[in-house]
């Protein structure tokens, strides 16, 4: 089929969900699926959770509204009318029954901790969706009566007849192919992707990551070059028309669609950056995965996106990750398989289901505890080591929670669609929620690290070196938010050392520090028979930052957090080699579920040609050092300003918020403040 051109029809596209029609022909109402639903359950009270859930799913696939966009090479959408998400909540119903102390999300900002059943990092086996299609999913489940694989086989008809409904709809007949074969062309593959990503996603879990993408479609891009089904600039076309399905879904307001190049670089990784330079939107978001011998052309080429306000991009380092991910437990074929399941998160494709954002340490809470307990003593070192015992037994509170939450898991939400393709859960017969998958981990993201360190370093200062003030009295200003102490917080914040300038002594408690979490929690057991997964990075760092008071580092209540590997904002003075440096003497290793570094870069640093091998040197330089994660923002804090005054003038202006982009003009007045701030120190 022949389609407009991208750019003619680009704002329709970026439209396609919010502005849906949607077909009657063939298609039940609300009210009828309703009571056939209603029907179901009243026919059926004890029925396994999986099947019910299943039996739901097909009944909308089957027959719900489905959208008419002929101008669209991916259609596919359908209306729940609201079903599936009633049904989600009936599940922690039922989950709370089944689990007793179960609590579906709990947060404590006064110990630091949270904890929830994590149903927004999963990925089905994108290469044996692929392989297979949907007839060849069916099939291997077929013939066995387990619940599970029961669940599966009717899911898996019930897409596959939707996508002939799709068809019929809108004259396409890429979705009549899909429906009866694995697919054979890049059209179809991509189709069939994108049908069961929406599909998982409106069942309730939120795919995070479509995989190794010049990995998975290579071939069929190469065969349909070869037989003259596509050029190279109708593939671009294409990859354009996939993507911004990506971006129409959540408006670039969520965290990102992961797509994911290398480390074998071929000529669809040179393909897929071009488009998503000439794109220039802020979702899809891409991953990178590097070592050595990633081929200079495309080092530059990808460092040109980033330079030119593209910086939806992580560079990842392959071969850290995977020695940290055996060190956890995987074996060394499974580890090299890895893709990033969120932010920075790896998992292994197809085998793993990591939860990886499950649940929470904030760091600086243990100081703060241990602070307001009202205990003396005499030593820093005394007190440093009642701040880690405070964090140990904040991690066994958030570990208990976490454990329920994982056990509730297969009651709150079963997948098949998305268990089905995991051999793993085909040979046990159990659904990813039941620990189906062959590694089934429990991510813990510990957070605001900088914080944390330089809270203990000025403590350190005022209270055993310099006697400014006890531990009590220290108390006491934080509650006034440093009100009446401005002096003492001005020399707080100008003489101990900070976090992310390579001073020796500052470095070496944060690596304490965070040896001390990995080891806390990396043999930890989690719920569904595996161990969390620790990571070490800070997001929502506005959002979470309103719910803590005064530090001792000098933040007041209320400002922002420290984000990810980075020093507190503004307290980073030595420059970005000085940052690094401090970063590095971190064992990356330790973190296996992700760590990330934030550079913010002036656009005249990295000027013209020059420039772009300046920022591919970086990225080799921090990689080469053993550095795990590294993303960028090239920003001059005048336009910055400026898109504050005049947002009209800056739609295009992206920023890369942690591990997802977003417009800078959708920001919050206050989280648009944290990027000037850095980009003014650069200036």
């Amino acid at each position: 089929m022949k389609y407009a051109p991208f750019d003619e029809i680009r704002p329709k596209l970026e439209k396609q969900y919010e502005n849906a029609v949607f077909s009657t022909e063939d298609c039940w109402t609300e009210e009828q699926l309703r009571q056939v639903w209603e029907d179901h359950k009243k026919e059926n009270p004890d029925e396994d959770r999986i099947l019910s859930r299943a039996f739901l799913i097909s009944l909308i696939l089957e027959h719900a509204p489905v959208a008419v966009e002929k101008f669209n090479a991916f259609p596919g959408k359908f209306q729940p009318f609201g079903l599936l998400g009633e049904d989600l909540l009936a599940g922690y119903e039922l989950a709370k029954e089944k689990v007793p102390g179960f609590v579906p999300r709990g947060r404590d900002y006064k110990r630091g901790i949270g904890w929830m059943v994590d149903r927004s990092h999963t990925a089905p086996d994108w290469k044996v969706l692929a392989k297979l299609g949907l007839p060849g999913l069916i099939t291997r489940a077929e013939g066995k009566s387990s619940p599970f694989h029961r669940a599966v086989v009717m899911v898996y008809k019930a897409l596959a007849e939707f996508c002939r409904r799709v068809a019929k709809i809108n004259g396409n007949p890429v979705y009549a192919e899909i429906a009866e074969h694995a697919p054979k062309t890049l059209h179809e593959a991509f189709a069939l992707a994108y049908v069961l990503h929406d599909a998982i996603e409106f069942a309730g879990e939120e795919v995070r990551t479509m995989g190794r993408f010049d990995e998975i479609y290579i071939d069929f891009y190469r065969k349909d070059i070869a037989e003259g089904r596509l050029t190279r600039e109708s593939a671009r076309e294409l990859i354009k028309y996939f993507w911004i399905a990506f971006y129409a879904r959540y408006q670039g307001k969520r965290f990102g669609k992961n797509f994911c190049f290398g480390p074998n670089f071929n000529e669809l990784s040179y393909l897929g950056m071009e488009a998503y330079y000439e794109m220039n939107t802020v979702d899809p978001k891409l991953s990178v995965l590097v070592r050595s011998d990633m081929p200079q052309d495309f080092a530059e080429l990808y460092a040109k996106c980033i330079r030119d306000g593209r910086t939806g991009i992580v560079s990842l380092n392959y071969d850290v990750v995977v020695q940290g991910m055996i060190r956890h437990g995987r074996t060394e074929e499974d580890a090299k398989n890895f893709i990033p399941i969120g932010c920075y998160e790896p998992a292994v494709a197809g085998k793993e289901i990591s939860c990886s954002g499950s649940a929470h340490i904030d760091l600086p809470a243990m100081i703060l505890a241990v602070l307001d307990s009202g205990k003396e003593y005499a030593t820093f070192d005394e007190f440093k080591t009642a701040c880690l015992e405070e964090l140990r037994n904040n991690v066994r509170i958030m570990g208990e929670g976490q454990t329920l939450c994982d056990i509730a898991w297969k009651y709150v939400n079963p997948v098949p669609l998305l268990s089905g393709t995991f051999d793993s859960c085909v040979e046990k017969g159990r659904d990813i929620s039941d620990a189906g998958a062959v590694y089934n981990t429990t991510g813990c993201v510990a957070s605001y690290f900088a914080d944390a360190v330089d809270s203990l370093e000025a403590v350190r200062y005022l209270v055993y070196e310099k006697k400014l003030c006890t531990l009590s009295e220290l108390d006491q200003i934080l509650k006034d938010n440093w009100q009446g102490h401005e002096k003492l917080r001005a020399k707080v914040l100008r003489e101990p050392a900070k976090w992310g300038n390579n001073d020796p002594r500052t470095d070496a408690l944060g690596k304490e520090i965070a040896s001390f979490v990995s080891d806390l929690l990396f043999h930890l057991p989690n719920g569904r028979g595996g161990f969390f997964y620790p990571a070490l990075f800070g997001q929502m760092v506005v959002e979470n930052g309103e719910e803590f008071g005064a530090f001792p580092s000098g933040r007041l209540a209320g400002e922002p957090l420290s984000k990810n590997m980075c020093s507190a904002i503004g307290m980073d003075r030595n420059g970005i080699t000085a940052l690094m440096e401090s970063v590095l003497k971190v064992d990356m290793r330790q973190f296996p579920n992700g760590t990330c570094l934030d550079i913010m870069l002036h656009p005249t640093s990295v000027k013209g040609e020059e420039g772009l091998k300046i920022l591919v040197s970086l990225i080799r330089s921090f990689i080469a050092h053993g550095g795990s994660g590294i993303q960028f923002n090239i920003f001059d804090a005048a336009i910055l300003r400026d898109a504050q005054k005049h947002p009209e003038k800056y739609e295009n202006l992206q920023v890369r918020v942690c591990g997802w982009n977003v417009r800078f003009t959708d920001l919050a007045p206050e989280a648009q403040e944290t990027f000037i701030r850095q980009a003014e120190q650069i200036a």
